[in-house]
């Protein structure tokens, strides 16, 4: 079984946008989501997408399954935001509401918990 991420580390915020489509003059139109009490890492990660392709990450969001609020699919958002037309977004800031900058999010990487059948917390792969 996996330690809880500590709270410490839980002090930024991030915004998650999801596309729900696109106006008139083909902008897009976003639904935001508030999420508390994540992590923010920076790193050069080479990851591959679910197209087979490799990027370089530029930082991993670490959200936390009992910690971070409010809970959400981040699977059904990044199919939901691409079927609008863009991309799911994140936007993260730190405890100061310093803003560290608009990510895309490119990979939803669910860790689990073993030996129980939960998920321990969410990484989300951000460029």
């Amino acid at each position: 079984m996996l330690r809880p991420i500590p709270v410490q580390l839980l002090r930024d915020m991030v915004t998650i946008k999801v596309c729900t489509g696109m106006d008139a003059w083909q902008n897009p139109t976003w639904q935001e989501y508030q999420v508390s009490n994540v992590h923010l890492q920076n790193t050069n990660e080479v990851k591959k997408t679910k197209e087979n392709t490799e990027v370089v990450l530029r930082s991993i969001l670490f959200i936390d399954s009992v910690r971070s609020a409010p809970q959400l699919d981040y699977d059904a958002l990044v199919q939901q935001s691409e079927a609008a037309g863009k991309p799911l977004r994140a936007v993260a800031t730190d405890s100061n509401g310093n803003q560290y900058g608009e990510y895309e999010v490119i990979t939803v990487d669910p860790v689990p918990d073993v030996p129980s059948n939960r998920v321990h917390h969410v990484e989300l792969g951000l460029v």
